[in-house]
């Protein structure tokens, strides 16, 4: 009886130490200059550096319809008319370019542009 009273709780320190040392080796730190240098994405867009300024926000010049489709009032069927028109017409030059895209009006605009940016 008195190997359990003792194996249950070294064994649950056991484990929350394992786990915050397998967090703290995974954990990824940001460097201080506020840049992070990343490799190709699965966008195929080559190699570049994005300004962390814009950290958490989605770049509508770049996200897949999945990422679109994320942003507030945004479905898959507006995520991908915006992709088409992006394709069609190029790269958004503000977030506010969206309001040619159909079926999005300012109201929209409104909720998604704390959420989005057009990159660096």
């Amino acid at each position: 009886m008195l190997h359990k009273k003792i194996l249950y709780p070294f064994a649950a320190a056991t484990l929350l130490l394992l786990g915050f040392l397998i967090g703290f080796t995974v954990y990824e730190t940001v460097p201080s200059d506020n840049f992070v240098i990343m490799g190709e994405r699965e966008t195929g867009f080559p190699a570049a550096v994005y300004d962390l300024t814009d950290a958490g926000r989605i770049n509508i010049n770049t996200a897949l319809a999945g990422e679109l489709a994320d942003l507030p009032g945004i479905g898959p069927a507006l995520a991908r008319r915006i992709i088409e028109y992006r394709e069609e017409h190029g790269f958004f030059e503000s977030v506010e370019g969206l309001l040619e895209v159909s079926g999005i009006g300012e109201r929209v605009l409104e909720r998604l542009e704390p959420y989005a940016s057009v990159g660096g």
